[in-house]
């Protein structure tokens, strides 16, 4: 199972990065941009192949990729004064191959004493040579290659085929392609889902399907039924019920329901609760995914997750006594006082006071704001019965999900990186996954089936792409923005100065990166 996760993990996150350095590749092509390479991943590389000027790689680390650009960097050339470099040309005495190891046959060897290999506005070419006390100048053709060890080539950046002397228009289609193609691929994705996803039936109170070991499967429910009252209050369409299930003060219910023309009334369900802010549950479930325990009448914690199982250590089977916040203590006896409790406590900092094994211990973490979670398109507070509407294919439905569903997305990453920025709220960088986080999110989707997981890699391709137009020197956002200041300034920015800032900026995100990869981990050993 691990291989096989593994395995659909580079292939979501590397459909994903090729389909964005496609972009930069192809607009570059299209810009008369020499391309030195097309790297799939990062690190060490695993294959190579050369193709025309290009060398296309697969690297070992699958966490990114890049296309190497020529004028990217601050020096056009790979050659300097006074080195030694060996030279081939051909009969007009034009240079064709630079050979920078020695150990390969060349026709002359020398000490450079200057040399032009860019050629602004299409100046000739050159390398003066120093061999045996002359100095001699050699035209350099403009397709000429460098040569290195183990027959290594690359060629030479005259300035046509360099970024920076494309228009600026050329150069933003360039650096916006790669997001752009990412938002392509997601629209792409979701219109595959579409034809998958069927309309729920919502202006209806029949029952389409009952999950397993849910609360309506336990007292009987089956597809086909029709819910006609909660508390008392008549139910008549799906939105009837989720509104009185979204209102709920307690964790159990009495529900009526019609089955084979007869009506059946259940008093005390008890509900599957989900408390989001503070990441409990009081469902069990094995390791396999199969029900074990719903706990009510003691506050027994079902299931752990986010802040209370990695801030607050906070397991399966732990006996909840009481919750601390702003110097006040809550006595905890069920769950219809952790329900009660937060109802009432939508944020701050708790302290959980809890019995594992005879020993009393304490979890102290943040809650996530009922406003956040709001936000980022979730409920504080979900209770569940176990049954989804009935539902068919509708062609307008089908027709308006990648749309729908495109927008949402975006608007989801738009509030969370908003809520990063929001000191009313505690959310911060620990709170976000790097390739870990994404490898366990990808797995725990996979095992939802194809469908569910091409629509996650489409959430996912709009999260990469949104993420790489953040204005950030080293990101493709930041130098958009390097490009919106040339179009002002109608000049172009100092490349030692752009080159600076983005490698500065490079490595603070390296920084990022470690951290939140740290998180991860703990985040995938809590127990």
């Amino acid at each position: 199972m691990l291989i096989f996760n593994l395995l659909i993990f580079i292939i979501v996150l590397g459909a994903i990065i090729i389909i964005h350095e496609l972009g930069h590749f192809f607009f570059a092509k299209r810009a008369g941009i020499l391309c030195h390479e097309f790297s799939i991943g990062m690190g060490p590389v695993l294959y190579q192949k050369r193709k025309g000027e290009t060398i296309y790689s697969v690297r070992g680390i699958p966490i990114g990729g890049y296309v190497s650009m020529a004028g990217e960097s601050i020096n056009d050339a790979m050659i300097k004064v006074d080195q030694v470099v060996g030279i081939k040309v051909n009969e007009q005495g034009q240079i064709y191959q630079i050979i920078m190891n020695q150990e390969l046959p060349s026709d002359f060897v020398g000490v450079i004493k200057s040399y032009d290999l860019y050629g602004k506005d299409f100046d000739p070419l050159f390398i003066e040579l120093e061999i045996e006390g002359k100095n001699v100048n050699y035209p350099v053709l403009r397709d000429a290659i460098y040569r290195f060890a183990d027959k290594k080539e690359m060629w030479i950046t005259p300035s046509e085929k360099s970024f920076e002397s494309k228009t600026l228009w050329q150069r933003f289609l360039v650096i916006f392609a790669g997001p752009m193609m990412n938002f392509i691929f997601a629209f792409f994705l979701f219109i595959i889902v579409g034809f998958f996803v069927l309309r729920p039936a919502i202006e209806s109170n029949v029952v389409g399907e009952v999950s397993e070991s849910s609360a309506a499967e336990l007292i009987g429910l089956t597809s086909g039924d029709r819910i006609t009252s909660i508390n008392g209050t008549d139910i008549n369409n799906w939105t009837d019920l989720s509104q009185v299930m979204s209102n709920l003060q307690t964790g159990t219910i009495s529900i009526t329901y019609m089955q084979d023309g007869v009506s059946y009334t259940n008093d005390d369900v008890v509900l599957s609760t989900i408390i989001q802010m503070a990441g409990i549950a009081n469902v069990s479930y094995d390791s396999e995914g199969n029900f074990v325990a719903i706990y009510h009448d003691e506050a027994i914690v079902g299931t752990a997750f986010g802040r209370a199982k990695t801030d607050g250590q906070l397991q399966e089977g732990d006996l909840i006594t009481s919750i601390s916040l702003n110097t006040l203590v809550y006595d905890i006896d069920n769950w219809d006082d952790l329900i009660h409790f937060f109802k009432n406590n939508t944020r701050g900092d708790i302290t959980i006071t809890y019995e594992r094994d005879g020993a009393i211990n304490q979890a102290s973490f943040a809650m996530i704001s009922d406003r956040a979670l709001n936000k980022l398109g979730y409920q504080a507070m979900i209770f569940q019965i176990g049954v989804t509407p009935e539902s068919s294919f509708d062609l307008s439905y089908t027709l308006l999900y990648p749309a729908k569903t495109f927008y949402g997305n975006m608007m989801q990453v738009f509030n969370t990186i908003g809520l990063l920025f929001d000191q009313n709220e505690n959310i911060g960088i620990g709170d976000l996954s790097g390739p870990v986080g994404i490898y366990s999110l990808v797995s725990n989707t996979a095992s939802q089936g194809i469908i569910a997981l091409i629509g996650f890699t489409g959430f996912l391709s709009i999260n990469i792409g949104l993420l790489n137009l953040l204005p950030i020197p080293a990101l493709d956002g930041g130098r958009l923005v390097f490009l919106g200041i040339e179009a002002v300034t109608r000049k172009p920015l100092n490349r030692r100065f752009e080159n600076s800032i983005n490698n500065l900026m490079f490595f603070l995100l390296l920084g990022v990166f470690v951290y939140v990869t740290y998180n991860d981990i703990i985040r995938l050993l809590a127990p």
